[in-house]
């Protein structure tokens, strides 16, 4: 029966995800409209270089050739637009659906509760990885029209990679919801880990314990190892999407044993 499940979490969800992916097409085109104003200016670079070492971790030094500008002006800010999104929509898939008591309906048909975790888990991925593939077109499109063009395949694992991280915080508020049943905890802690860990990105610039342990934030890969500039290997994109399934999954037995709706 998860299909069933699967089908009706994307039907129930389509709206919101139009909004979101309506706005990142227009801030991709925002971002990338500007391009040009600053591609021939080297004062900016200059300006940049006197920012603190935290922002100059998050921007980038770069702001004059594309893979700079797009990864500094553009995917900087994608950890905390996609976190907020991963959260609110992760905590809503049962623990925002047991609030609004649409989910007596489908445990009363012959659903097993795993089957209703599988169902909301992919469906959740499905969304965020829908949201990826609009991040990717809009970036290389605009790209290419607005004097910004970067090769596809960089720009496919810049996408692909920002997304996936923010699938670990989204698992993260579906599984918390799963298990509590309280979407505003869920999509709290989803969304505030996820933006608190680039926090701490930024901060790994000056903080050498917090260096040390960039490994295990998912947005050192994204953010540190410059992927519109250089290949990344296919680790940095399988460790967040096991991740991501490990802690959905490991919300069953606490799913399993409380009531829900009540």
């Amino acid at each position: 029966m998860w299909p069933e499940v699967l089908r009706q979490g994307l039907a129930d969800h389509r709206r919101s995800w139009l909004g979101w992916a309506g706005g990142l097409l227009a801030y991709a085109l925002l971002v990338l409209a500007f391009y040009p104003t600053v591609k021939n200016d080297p004062s900016v670079n200059e300006i940049v270089q006197n920012l603190p070492d935290a922002l100059k971790a998050l921007f980038g030094t770069d702001f004059t050739s594309p893979a700079g500008y797009v990864g500094g002006r553009l995917f900087s800010l994608m950890p905390v637009l996609l976190s907020v999104y991963a959260g609110l929509t992760g905590a809503a898939m049962i623990a925002g659906d047991e609030a609004r008591g649409l989910l007596e309906g489908p445990l009363a048909q012959p659903v097993s509760r795993g089957a209703l975790l599988l169902g909301r888990t992919l469906t959740l991925l499905i969304l965020l990885l829908a949201l990826g593939s609009v991040l990717f077109v809009g970036t290389w499109g605009f790209g290419q029209a607005f004097q910004a063009p970067l090769p596809a395949g960089r720009v496919l694992d810049t996408a692909a990679l920002h997304t996936l991280g923010a699938w670990v915080f989204g698992a993260l508020a579906l599984a918390l919801g799963a298990a509590t049943g309280r979407a505003g905890l869920a999509a709290a802690a989803g969304a505030g880990l996820g933006v608190g860990l680039l926090v701490l990105h930024t901060l790994s610039a000056q903080v050498a314990a917090l260096r040390d342990l960039a490994w295990l934030n998912p947005w050192t890969v994204p953010l540190r190892d410059s992927p519109l500039l250089h290949a990344v290997s296919v680790t940095p994109l399988l460790v967040p999407l096991l991740v991501g399934l490990a802690l959905a999954w490991g919300s069953l037995p606490f799913l399993n044993r409380r009531d829900v709706g009540r």
